[in-house]
Protein backbone atom coordinates (compact mmCIF):
# COMPACT_ATOMS: atom_id res chain seq x y z
CA UNK A 1 0.00 0.00 0.00
CA UNK A 2 0.94 3.43 -1.06
CA UNK A 3 1.86 6.70 1.52
CA UNK A 4 -0.84 8.52 -0.38
CA UNK A 5 -3.87 5.66 0.36
CA UNK A 6 -2.60 4.87 3.80
CA UNK A 7 -2.78 8.66 4.61
CA UNK A 8 -6.44 9.00 2.87
CA UNK A 9 -7.44 5.72 4.73
CA UNK A 10 -6.64 7.26 8.39
CA UNK A 11 -8.55 10.33 7.56
CA UNK A 12 -11.43 8.28 6.32
CA UNK A 13 -11.51 6.39 9.56
CA UNK A 14 -11.25 10.08 11.75
CA UNK A 15 -14.25 11.52 10.19
CA UNK A 16 -16.35 8.27 10.82
CA UNK A 17 -15.06 8.14 14.32
CA UNK A 18 -15.98 11.89 14.94
CA UNK A 19 -19.54 11.03 13.11
CA UNK A 20 -20.18 8.04 15.45
CA UNK A 21 -18.87 10.19 19.26
CA UNK A 22 -21.31 12.73 17.96
CA UNK A 23 -24.24 11.16 17.37
CA UNK A 24 -23.54 9.02 21.06
CA UNK A 25 -23.13 12.23 22.65
CA UNK A 26 -26.74 13.49 21.55
CA UNK A 27 -24.78 17.11 20.33
CA UNK A 28 -25.19 17.12 16.85
CA UNK A 29 -28.58 19.48 15.13
CA UNK A 30 -29.28 22.96 16.13
CA UNK A 31 -32.67 21.93 16.01
CA UNK A 32 -32.41 19.36 18.86
CA UNK A 33 -30.60 21.96 20.82
CA UNK A 34 -33.17 24.68 20.59
CA UNK A 35 -35.97 22.33 22.06
CA UNK A 36 -34.33 21.40 24.64
CA UNK A 37 -33.44 25.04 25.32
CA UNK A 38 -37.60 26.24 24.99
CA UNK A 39 -38.12 23.61 27.81
CA UNK A 40 -37.43 24.43 30.75
CA UNK A 41 -40.30 23.70 33.37
CA UNK A 42 -40.23 20.18 34.92
CA UNK A 43 -42.75 17.67 35.27
CA UNK A 44 -44.30 16.95 38.42
CA UNK A 45 -47.05 14.66 39.82
CA UNK A 46 -49.94 15.85 41.11
CA UNK A 47 -53.50 15.03 42.91
CA UNK A 48 -56.76 16.70 41.76
CA UNK A 49 -58.58 17.67 45.01
CA UNK A 50 -61.92 16.02 45.28
CA UNK A 51 -63.82 16.87 48.54
CA UNK A 52 -66.51 14.02 49.80
CA UNK A 53 -67.27 12.07 52.75
CA UNK A 54 -63.82 9.92 54.07
CA UNK A 55 -64.00 7.76 56.77
CA UNK A 56 -61.45 7.46 59.69
CA UNK A 57 -59.28 4.50 60.55
CA UNK A 58 -56.52 4.25 63.17
CA UNK A 59 -54.15 1.58 62.70
CA UNK A 60 -51.61 0.29 65.06
CA UNK A 61 -49.97 -3.18 66.25
CA UNK A 62 -50.46 -5.24 69.29
CA UNK A 63 -50.35 -8.47 70.83
CA UNK A 64 -52.90 -11.08 71.89
CA UNK A 65 -53.56 -11.67 75.88
CA UNK A 66 -56.97 -13.38 77.43
CA UNK A 67 -59.39 -11.03 78.16
CA UNK A 68 -59.57 -13.09 81.51
CA UNK A 69 -56.00 -14.14 83.24
CA UNK A 70 -56.41 -15.83 86.56
CA UNK A 71 -53.65 -17.40 88.71
CA UNK A 72 -55.45 -19.80 91.26
CA UNK A 73 -54.09 -20.71 94.86
CA UNK A 74 -55.36 -22.43 97.30
CA UNK A 75 -57.68 -21.41 100.48
CA UNK A 76 -56.81 -23.93 102.54
CA UNK A 77 -54.16 -25.59 103.96
CA UNK A 78 -53.12 -29.35 102.73
CA UNK A 79 -51.81 -31.92 100.71
CA UNK A 80 -52.49 -31.39 97.04
CA UNK A 81 -54.22 -34.63 95.70
CA UNK A 82 -54.45 -35.86 91.92
CA UNK A 83 -58.05 -35.18 90.33
CA UNK A 84 -58.10 -37.30 87.29
CA UNK A 85 -57.02 -33.89 85.41
CA UNK A 86 -53.53 -33.45 84.25
CA UNK A 87 -53.21 -29.89 85.50
CA UNK A 88 -50.25 -29.21 83.32
CA UNK A 89 -49.00 -26.53 81.02
CA UNK A 90 -50.92 -26.35 77.83
CA UNK A 91 -54.08 -28.75 78.92
CA UNK A 92 -57.27 -27.50 78.01
CA UNK A 93 -60.13 -27.54 80.76
CA UNK A 94 -64.17 -26.97 79.66
CA UNK A 95 -66.29 -25.03 82.68
CA UNK A 96 -67.20 -26.77 86.08
CA UNK A 97 -64.36 -29.53 85.76
CA UNK A 98 -62.68 -30.67 88.42
CA UNK A 99 -58.86 -28.85 88.43
CA UNK A 100 -57.25 -29.76 91.71
CA UNK A 101 -57.93 -30.41 95.20
CA UNK A 102 -56.52 -31.00 98.78
CA UNK A 103 -57.12 -33.38 101.38
CA UNK A 104 -60.57 -32.66 103.37
CA UNK A 105 -61.24 -35.43 105.34
CA UNK A 106 -59.81 -33.73 108.22
CA UNK A 107 -62.28 -31.16 107.77
CA UNK A 108 -64.81 -33.23 107.00
CA UNK A 109 -64.70 -35.01 109.71
CA UNK A 110 -64.40 -32.27 112.31
CA UNK A 111 -67.95 -30.34 110.47
CA UNK A 112 -69.76 -33.91 111.34
CA UNK A 113 -68.68 -33.97 114.58
CA UNK A 114 -70.07 -30.03 115.12
CA UNK A 115 -73.35 -30.90 113.39
CA UNK A 116 -73.73 -33.92 115.42
CA UNK A 117 -73.05 -31.37 118.65
CA UNK A 118 -75.88 -29.48 117.37
CA UNK A 119 -78.30 -31.79 116.49
CA UNK A 120 -77.81 -32.54 120.19
CA UNK A 121 -78.55 -29.23 120.79
CA UNK A 122 -81.68 -28.99 118.20
CA UNK A 123 -83.17 -32.46 120.23
CA UNK A 124 -82.46 -31.16 123.98
CA UNK A 125 -84.28 -27.61 123.16
CA UNK A 126 -87.04 -29.20 121.40
CA UNK A 127 -89.77 -30.46 124.51
CA UNK A 128 -89.04 -26.67 125.92
CA UNK A 129 -90.34 -25.23 122.25
CA UNK A 130 -93.55 -27.45 122.50
CA UNK A 131 -94.88 -25.81 125.60
CA UNK A 132 -93.58 -22.41 124.94
CA UNK A 133 -93.82 -22.03 121.48
CA UNK A 134 -96.57 -24.93 120.51
CA UNK A 135 -97.26 -23.10 116.89
CA UNK A 136 -93.83 -23.42 115.89
CA UNK A 137 -93.14 -26.72 117.37
CA UNK A 138 -94.08 -28.62 113.98
CA UNK A 139 -91.41 -26.77 112.27
CA UNK A 140 -88.70 -27.38 114.66
CA UNK A 141 -89.58 -31.26 114.97
CA UNK A 142 -89.18 -31.28 110.79
CA UNK A 143 -85.93 -29.11 110.87
CA UNK A 144 -84.62 -32.06 113.16
CA UNK A 145 -86.09 -34.71 111.23
CA UNK A 146 -83.99 -33.15 108.15
CA UNK A 147 -80.51 -32.97 109.96
CA UNK A 148 -78.01 -35.41 107.92
CA UNK A 149 -74.54 -34.87 108.63
CA UNK A 150 -73.66 -35.56 105.57
CA UNK A 151 -75.23 -32.82 103.72
CA UNK A 152 -76.01 -29.21 104.07
CA UNK A 153 -77.94 -27.93 106.99
CA UNK A 154 -81.15 -26.88 106.06
CA UNK A 155 -83.00 -23.84 106.32
CA UNK A 156 -84.21 -22.41 109.89
CA UNK A 157 -87.46 -22.80 110.95
CA UNK A 158 -89.12 -19.37 110.02
CA UNK A 159 -89.50 -17.27 113.85
CA UNK A 160 -92.71 -16.64 115.02
CA UNK A 161 -91.83 -14.04 117.32
CA UNK A 162 -88.91 -12.02 119.00
CA UNK A 163 -89.54 -14.25 122.15
CA UNK A 164 -88.64 -17.75 120.03
CA UNK A 165 -85.34 -15.75 118.45
CA UNK A 166 -84.34 -14.59 121.78
CA UNK A 167 -85.25 -18.03 123.39
CA UNK A 168 -82.65 -19.76 120.53
CA UNK A 169 -80.36 -17.32 120.34
CA UNK A 170 -79.81 -18.15 124.57
CA UNK A 171 -79.42 -21.62 124.01
CA UNK A 172 -76.91 -21.51 121.40
CA UNK A 173 -78.54 -22.46 118.53
CA UNK A 174 -78.35 -19.44 115.91
CA UNK A 175 -74.93 -18.88 116.27
CA UNK A 176 -73.65 -22.68 116.57
CA UNK A 177 -76.27 -22.89 113.58
CA UNK A 178 -74.23 -19.95 111.54
CA UNK A 179 -70.98 -21.72 112.54
CA UNK A 180 -71.20 -24.77 110.67
CA UNK A 181 -72.91 -23.00 107.71
CA UNK A 182 -69.59 -21.02 107.63
CA UNK A 183 -67.45 -24.27 107.50
CA UNK A 184 -69.60 -25.82 104.97
CA UNK A 185 -68.77 -22.61 102.77
CA UNK A 186 -65.38 -23.36 103.93
CA UNK A 187 -64.91 -27.10 102.97
CA UNK A 188 -66.26 -25.92 99.51
CA UNK A 189 -62.53 -24.28 99.01
CA UNK A 190 -60.95 -28.06 99.40
CA UNK A 191 -62.31 -28.39 95.46
CA UNK A 192 -61.21 -25.93 92.50
CA UNK A 193 -63.62 -26.06 89.49
CA UNK A 194 -63.02 -23.98 86.52
CA UNK A 195 -65.10 -21.01 86.45
CA UNK A 196 -64.79 -21.42 82.32
CA UNK A 197 -63.58 -22.83 79.50
CA UNK A 198 -59.93 -22.21 79.08
CA UNK A 199 -56.23 -23.80 78.75
CA UNK A 200 -53.83 -23.62 81.63
CA UNK A 201 -50.54 -21.39 81.12
CA UNK A 202 -48.19 -22.14 84.00
CA UNK A 203 -48.12 -24.47 87.18
CA UNK A 204 -45.97 -23.81 90.65
CA UNK A 205 -47.51 -27.00 92.69
CA UNK A 206 -47.55 -30.56 91.63
CA UNK A 207 -49.88 -32.82 93.54
CA UNK A 208 -47.94 -34.37 96.56
CA UNK A 209 -46.86 -30.66 97.59
CA UNK A 210 -48.21 -29.27 100.83
CA UNK A 211 -50.20 -26.08 100.32
CA UNK A 212 -50.95 -23.20 102.92
CA UNK A 213 -53.31 -20.39 102.27
CA UNK A 214 -52.53 -18.08 99.88
CA UNK A 215 -50.07 -20.76 97.88
CA UNK A 216 -49.91 -20.32 94.00
CA UNK A 217 -51.19 -23.48 91.92
CA UNK A 218 -51.68 -22.12 88.34
CA UNK A 219 -52.52 -19.78 85.99
CA UNK A 220 -55.19 -20.39 83.51
CA UNK A 221 -56.51 -18.07 80.85
CA UNK A 222 -60.38 -17.79 79.07
CA UNK A 223 -59.08 -19.14 75.22
CA UNK A 224 -62.73 -17.85 74.04
CA UNK A 225 -62.28 -14.04 75.35
CA UNK A 226 -59.42 -12.80 73.93
CA UNK A 227 -58.40 -8.71 73.30
CA UNK A 228 -54.97 -6.78 72.42
CA UNK A 229 -54.00 -3.78 73.40
CA UNK A 230 -53.22 -1.24 70.61
CA UNK A 231 -51.28 1.85 71.38
CA UNK A 232 -52.29 4.42 69.64
CA UNK A 233 -50.93 8.37 69.58
CA UNK A 234 -53.12 10.74 72.09
CA UNK A 235 -54.61 12.62 68.77
CA UNK A 236 -56.04 9.80 67.11
CA UNK A 237 -57.28 8.03 70.27
CA UNK A 238 -59.58 11.26 70.95
CA UNK A 239 -61.04 10.65 67.70
CA UNK A 240 -62.05 6.64 69.21
CA UNK A 241 -65.25 5.98 71.40
CA UNK A 242 -66.25 2.47 72.68
CA UNK A 243 -68.37 0.11 70.66
CA UNK A 244 -66.43 1.49 67.79
CA UNK A 245 -65.79 -1.53 65.04
CA UNK A 246 -62.20 -2.63 64.41
CA UNK A 247 -60.66 -5.20 61.54
CA UNK A 248 -57.78 -7.46 63.48
CA UNK A 249 -55.57 -8.78 61.20
CA UNK A 250 -52.69 -11.66 61.00
CA UNK A 251 -49.04 -10.12 60.24
CA UNK A 252 -49.37 -11.82 56.67
CA UNK A 253 -52.91 -10.46 56.16
CA UNK A 254 -53.73 -14.34 55.61
CA UNK A 255 -56.55 -14.36 58.44
CA UNK A 256 -58.63 -11.49 59.81
CA UNK A 257 -61.28 -11.09 62.87
CA UNK A 258 -63.86 -8.36 63.66
CA UNK A 259 -63.42 -7.05 66.49
CA UNK A 260 -64.60 -3.59 69.33
CA UNK A 261 -63.07 -1.14 71.54
CA UNK A 262 -64.29 -1.80 75.03
CA UNK A 263 -61.77 0.31 76.93
CA UNK A 264 -59.82 3.23 76.04
CA UNK A 265 -57.05 3.67 78.88
CA UNK A 266 -57.23 7.42 80.37
CA UNK A 267 -53.60 7.66 80.65
CA UNK A 268 -50.23 7.73 78.67
CA UNK A 269 -48.42 4.75 78.78
CA UNK A 270 -44.59 5.88 79.57
CA UNK A 271 -43.09 2.91 77.62
CA UNK A 272 -44.59 3.72 74.48
CA UNK A 273 -45.76 7.30 75.15
CA UNK A 274 -49.22 6.40 73.57
CA UNK A 275 -52.55 5.43 74.85
CA UNK A 276 -53.71 1.56 75.28
CA UNK A 277 -56.95 1.21 73.54
CA UNK A 278 -57.94 -2.30 74.22
CA UNK A 279 -60.07 -4.69 71.23
CA UNK A 280 -62.61 -7.05 71.96
CA UNK A 281 -62.33 -9.94 69.35
CA UNK A 282 -65.28 -12.20 67.84
CA UNK A 283 -64.71 -15.98 68.68
CA UNK A 284 -63.80 -17.19 64.83
CA UNK A 285 -63.61 -21.01 64.42
CA UNK A 286 -62.20 -20.63 61.00
CA UNK A 287 -59.57 -19.10 61.91
CA UNK A 288 -57.30 -20.11 65.01
CA UNK A 289 -56.33 -16.85 66.99
CA UNK A 290 -53.76 -17.33 70.21
CA UNK A 291 -52.68 -15.43 73.28
CA UNK A 292 -49.36 -14.05 72.63
CA UNK A 293 -50.47 -13.52 68.60
CA UNK A 294 -49.00 -10.47 66.82
CA UNK A 295 -51.64 -8.76 64.78
CA UNK A 296 -52.62 -5.28 63.30
CA UNK A 297 -55.49 -3.68 63.36
CA UNK A 298 -57.84 -0.83 61.79
CA UNK A 299 -60.22 1.03 64.18
CA UNK A 300 -63.22 3.01 62.94
CA UNK A 301 -62.98 6.47 63.93
CA UNK A 302 -66.02 8.08 62.36
CA UNK A 303 -65.95 10.00 59.14
CA UNK A 304 -65.18 13.55 58.08
CA UNK A 305 -66.90 15.53 55.34
CA UNK A 306 -65.67 17.86 52.89
CA UNK A 307 -62.17 16.41 53.27
CA UNK A 308 -60.07 14.38 50.89
CA UNK A 309 -57.08 12.26 51.35
CA UNK A 310 -52.92 12.87 50.29
CA UNK A 311 -50.23 11.34 50.48
CA UNK A 312 -47.47 12.39 53.51
CA UNK A 313 -44.61 12.64 51.40
CA UNK A 314 -46.90 15.80 49.69
CA UNK A 315 -46.14 18.22 52.67
CA UNK A 316 -43.55 20.21 53.48
CA UNK A 317 -41.66 20.49 56.57
CA UNK A 318 -43.96 23.37 57.75
CA UNK A 319 -47.32 20.98 56.42
CA UNK A 320 -47.74 23.45 53.76
CA UNK A 321 -47.85 21.79 50.02
CA UNK A 322 -46.99 23.09 46.58
CA UNK A 323 -50.58 23.69 44.36
CA UNK A 324 -50.16 23.92 40.62
CA UNK A 325 -51.94 26.99 39.25
CA UNK A 326 -51.64 28.78 35.61
CA UNK A 327 -48.48 26.03 35.68
CA UNK A 328 -46.90 27.73 38.81
CA UNK A 329 -46.19 26.58 42.13
CA UNK A 330 -47.87 27.88 44.77
CA UNK A 331 -48.04 27.05 48.62
CA UNK A 332 -51.00 26.03 50.69
CA UNK A 333 -51.96 24.85 54.20
CA UNK A 334 -54.47 22.67 54.47
CA UNK A 335 -56.18 21.62 57.84
CA UNK A 336 -54.78 17.95 58.82
CA UNK A 337 -57.48 15.95 60.13
CA UNK A 338 -56.02 12.68 60.84
CA UNK A 339 -52.57 11.36 59.85
CA UNK A 340 -52.15 7.54 58.38
CA UNK A 341 -49.20 5.65 57.93
CA UNK A 342 -48.91 6.74 54.22
CA UNK A 343 -51.74 9.20 53.98
CA UNK A 344 -52.98 12.51 55.72
CA UNK A 345 -57.25 13.08 55.60
CA UNK A 346 -57.04 16.97 54.95
CA UNK A 347 -60.20 19.74 54.30
CA UNK A 348 -59.59 23.54 53.72
CA UNK A 349 -58.53 22.83 49.92
CA UNK A 350 -61.04 23.46 47.17
CA UNK A 351 -61.98 21.32 44.63
CA UNK A 352 -60.08 21.36 41.84
CA UNK A 353 -57.40 22.10 43.30
CA UNK A 354 -53.96 20.58 41.77
CA UNK A 355 -51.40 19.50 44.78
CA UNK A 356 -47.78 17.96 44.19
CA UNK A 357 -47.56 14.80 45.57
CA UNK A 358 -43.82 14.23 45.36
CA UNK A 359 -41.11 15.81 46.71
CA UNK A 360 -39.74 18.70 44.16
CA UNK A 361 -35.67 19.46 44.95
CA UNK A 362 -35.31 22.64 45.01
CA UNK A 363 -38.68 24.24 44.50
CA UNK A 364 -39.95 28.06 45.44
CA UNK A 365 -42.94 29.80 45.11
CA UNK A 366 -44.38 30.62 41.56
CA UNK A 367 -41.84 28.15 40.00
CA UNK A 368 -42.58 27.17 36.40
CA UNK A 369 -43.81 23.61 36.66
CA UNK A 370 -45.92 21.32 34.18
CA UNK A 371 -48.36 19.18 36.33
CA UNK A 372 -48.89 15.00 35.27
CA UNK A 373 -52.31 13.70 36.40
CA UNK A 374 -51.22 10.69 38.69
Amino acid sequence: MTKRQIIILSVTLLVFVLIVFRLATGTGGDEQNNVKAGDSSKYVKVHTIKNDTVALYVNGFGRVSSAQNITLSSEVQGLLLPTGFDLKPGQSFSQGQLLFKVNDKEAQLALKARKSSFLNIVATILPDIKLDFPDNAAAWAVFLDKIDLAQPLPELPEFKSNKEKTFLAAKNVLAEYFNIKGDEERIKKYHVYAPFNGSVVDVTAEAGTIVNPGTPIATIIKTVALEVAIPVDPQSAGLLKLGNTAKIFSEDKKMDWNGKVTRIAQNINPNTQSIDVYLSIEHDVKHALYNGMYVEADIYAGEVLAADELPRRSFLNDGQVFTVVDSMLIKKKPVVIKKNKNSAVIQGLEDGMQVVIEPIPGAVDSMKVSPILK
